[in-house]
């Protein structure tokens, strides 16, 4: 049966001032094209006859007037500023012809606000007129309105928390001038993002054009349209600025802008799957229980879950790299798990049961332990076992394995592995075993064939080969994305800043680095929501006779005014071998080479994925 779409309407797409800005002469503000008269920043969601607005702007009346807003089913607000709340008092209408008070959705800051601001409607003191009845719902976790669930993206509108919001595949991102790692993870797989782009000049709270740009080359939206847009942009020379620029799938959006937002069946909670998800959330201490939980024993697993009856559908393994195979068993493990009202979950282990085992031969990890998690739950799972692993853990038969931590704490419903997975005392378990003791105890055992690139069976060990020898750009291909280094920036010895190029010098939580040489690179650093451009070089410093390996990134375009604390290295491509030069100005003049050639390979880059993800046609405007 075909689902209802959701309908977004853009209520407004001005700044705070709105547009044309009050006493302004410039030639935005007294333009005729109707596209460019912005209110303040709001959007209507719409499904089913009902409807759902975020943000109560001063022009929250005329806006609701504009749409034929007759019913109000819900409010969300992203945060307490006057621009997005001050319509408040205008929902009384809806209250009195809906009988019934409205639900606002919002963080413990926003509320605040709003409780000194609208005092009158929480005093409880008797009034001679109407005030809006509101109940107030602080979110920190999914909800679900209009028949679908709703994500909180936490962002900072300079140092304030606020929120963004995606419902189903489109997101709303106003207000905003960075955001959390842990929020980018909530955004993949977008049709639609509406986002902040103030303007082209940087400013301290907001997202500038450019800023924006970046932000979507790394979400990767279908269609984005930018909002919170002042009077310095005006709408068709902008658009067409974003076409010539490679962006013909990014536009302004502007006030009345409506299109529809396709709904999967697996964003519609069924009666069994909210009870389900209640039930989680009550397991929690405190009622907050996060999306994704990591445990370190099976009992920890089965104390948060099991008491509400839940059982797991589990992937065991390693899982060093999360590559193309891993992530086929991952995204099977979550879609079992929606199927058979199971929490999906993975069972890893740390440190590996080779460096316990055989440290002598034990390989170098391709990830950190805090990358496989993330990657877990970007995958779609809930929960995670990381066991420590030990002699005594070792020495379980494959049976002992099975009934004591598959069947006892994880209550398994079905089990998904590799071809070549082998478990318990000298590794005597098999698929043939498990698909033995599977019948015999009630649990499903899928075994995945491999995963097949150019001939080759994709494995962690493949790629470690990859990374060792430099083919960075092949090892990503088998990945599914690029390999990263993390780590903490160190103090380096100052030669880099006084004679060729400054750099941030990083100590890799891996063993496992790429082939001494030059590599086109992004970096992320700590704190920041995208990444920059940078060139990084490993090895010896020849030129300035270095003693110990370094792992040196400049940044390209950039100067910060200090060193972040901890920074992501991403591995894009091999530019060179490392080399030594006749003295620092040979070297300069090399880096400077090899930082064109670096800008040179991003804009192919970005003309390629503009190319590649454009829509068939250009959306109107």
């Amino acid at each position: 049966m075909p689902r209802t779409p959701l309908k977004v309407t853009v209520l407004g797409s001005g700044t705070s001032m709105g547009v044309p800005t009050l006493g302004c002469p410039c030639r935005v503000c007294s333009s005729t094209d109707p596209h460019d008269k912005r209110l303040r920043p709001s959007i209507l969601l719409s499904r089913d006859g009902q409807h759902v607005v975020i943000d109560t702007t001063p022009d929250f009346r005329q806006q609701a007037m504009r749409a034929g807003l007759d019913r109000l089913d819900a409010i969300l607000l992203t945060h307490g500023h006057a621009d997005h709340v001050l319509g408040f008092d205008d929902i009384r209408p809806y209250n009195i012809h809906q009988r019934a008070a409205i639900p606002v959705y919002g963080n413990g800051d926003t509320f605040q606000i709003i409780r000194r601001i609208f005092a009158y409607v929480f005093d409880d003191r008797p009034t001679l007129s109407t005030v809006p009845s509101v109940t107030l719902q602080v979110i920190d976790r999914q909800f679900e309105l209009l028949g679908i669930p709703f994500t909180p993206v936490p962002l900072f509108h300079g140092e304030m928390n606020v929120l963004g919001f995606r419902f189903g595949r489109a997101a709303y991102l106003t207000d905003f001038s960075s955001m959390p790692d842990s929020s980018m993870a909530l955004l993949g797989g977008l049709d639609e993002l509406i986002l902040d782009a103030l303007r082209d000049i940087p400013h301290p709270m907001h997202q500038t054009v450019d800023s924006a740009l970046e932000l979507i080359e790394k979400l990767k939206p279908r269609r984005a349209w930018f909002t919170h847009i002042a009077h310095d942009l005006p709408h068709v020379e902008t658009n067409e600025r974003l076409v010539k620029l490679g962006f013909p799938h990014v536009q302004l959006a502007y006030d009345g802008l409506q299109f529809e937002v396709r709904v999967d069946p697996a964003e519609e909670p069924s009666g069994e799957q909210e009870a389900f998800e209640e039930k989680r959330a009550a397991a929690s201490a405190g009622g907050a229980a996060p999306r994704f939980s990591t445990f370190t024993s099976s009992e920890a697993w089965v104390s948060r879950f099991g008491q509400f009856g839940h059982s797991s559908v589990l992937a065991i393994g390693s899982f060093d790299g999360i590559h193309l195979g891993h992530q086929a068993i991952l995204r099977s493990v979550a879609e079992r798990a929606r199927a058979l009202n199971a929490v999906p979950t993975a069972l890893t282990f740390d440190p590996s049961p080779r460096k316990v085992l055989r440290p002598d031969t034990a390989p170098p990890q391709i990830s950190t332990i805090a990358q496989r998690l993330a990657g877990f739950q970007a995958l779609g799972l809930e929960a995670a076992v990381v066991l420590p692993f030990t002699l005594e853990l070792s020495r379980l038969t494959p049976e002992e394995f099975v009934e004591r931590i598959l069947l006892r704490d994880l209550h398994i419903k079905a089990l998904f592995v590799g071809e070549n997975f082998r478990f318990g005392h000298k590794q005597a378990g098999d698929v043939t075993l498990l698909r033995r003791l599977g019948p015999q105890h009630g649990f499903e055992v899928v075994v995945l064939p491999p995963v097949i690139y150019r001939g080759e069976v994709v494995s962690s060990t493949l790629i470690r080969k990859e990374i060792a020898d430099g083919d960075v750009s092949r090892a990503a291909r088998l990945l599914g994305r690029q390999f990263v280094l993390t780590g903490e920036v160190v103090p380096g010895t100052g030669t880099g800043r006084r004679f060729t190029f400054p750099t941030l010098n990083l100590a890799p939580e891996q063993g496992l680095l790429p082939q001494r040489g030059v590599y086109i690179t992004r970096t992320g650093l700590d704190g920041e929501p995208c990444s920059r451009r940078s060139v990084t070089n490993i090895g010896m410093r020849p030129t300035f006779d270095g003693s110990a390996l370094s792992i040196e990134t400049h940044l390209l375009n950039a100067q910060l005014s200090s060193a972040p604390k901890r920074i992501e290295v991403r591995f894009w491509y091999r530019l060179r071998d490392e080399k030594k030069f006749n003295g620092p100005e040979g070297l300069r003049a090399q880096i400077a080479r090899d930082i064109s050639t670096a800008n040179k390979f991003f804009s192919r880059l970005r003309r390629f994925r503009s190319l590649r993800d454009a829509p068939v046609s250009a959306p109107r405007s």
